[in-house]
C-alpha cells in the first residue's frame, strides 16, 4: 500500500521538524518539509499530490486565504490543515469556508497542538478507509 504523503509549510524549521518528527512516530513516513508557500506550490504543480498540507497562515510569501486557493485549485484533493499560533476565530472561519479542514492553534505546549493535529488526520484516514 502506498504510504500517504504529507506536506508540512512552515517557516519556523524547529516546528516543522517537531511536526515531522512526530508524525513519523505515528507511521507517517513520507513527510515533505517546505519553508515557504512558493516552494510548496512548485512542487504540486510537478503533479505531486499530498493527501494532506499542514501549513501555518501565517506565510510570509502568501496571504494563507490565498495560499489555500491556489493549494486546492492546483491539488483539489489535498485536505489542508492549518496549524497556526494565530487564535483567530474568524480567520479560521473563513479558512474552512474556503476549504480547509481543520485549523489548530499552537499553544505555549507545542506538542499538545501537534497531537490534535494528527488526531485530526488519523481519523481523517479512518473515514477514508470506511468510506
Amino acid at each position: 500500500m502506498k504510504s500517504t504523503l504529507v506536506f508540512i509549510v512552515d517557516k519556523n524549521p524547529i516546528h516543522s521538524s517537531l511536526l515531522k518528527y512526530h508524525l513519523t512516530i505515528q507511521r507517517f513516513s513520507n513527510v515533505q518539509l517546505y519553508h515557504s508557500a512558493e516552494e510548496c506550490l512548485y512542487r504540486l504543480r510537478k503533479d505531486i499530490t499530498p493527501q494532506y498540507l499542514i501549513t501555518e497562515n501565517d506565510l510570509s510569501d502568501y496571504d494563507s486565504l490565498d495560499f489555500l486557493r491556489m493549494v486546492k485549485k492546483i491539488s483539489p484533493s489535498t485536505q489542508v490543515l492549518f496549524f497556526s499560533s494565530n487564535d483567530d476565530p474568524i480567520l479560521a472561519m473563513r479558512l474552512i469556508d474556503s476549504g480547509a479542514i481543520d485549523y489548530v492553534i499552537k499553544t505555549e505546549k507545542l506538542d499538545d497542538g501537534i497531537q490534535d493535529l494528527i488526531k485530526n488526520i488519523i481519523f481523517l484516514q479512518r473515514e477514508k478507509i470506511q468510506a
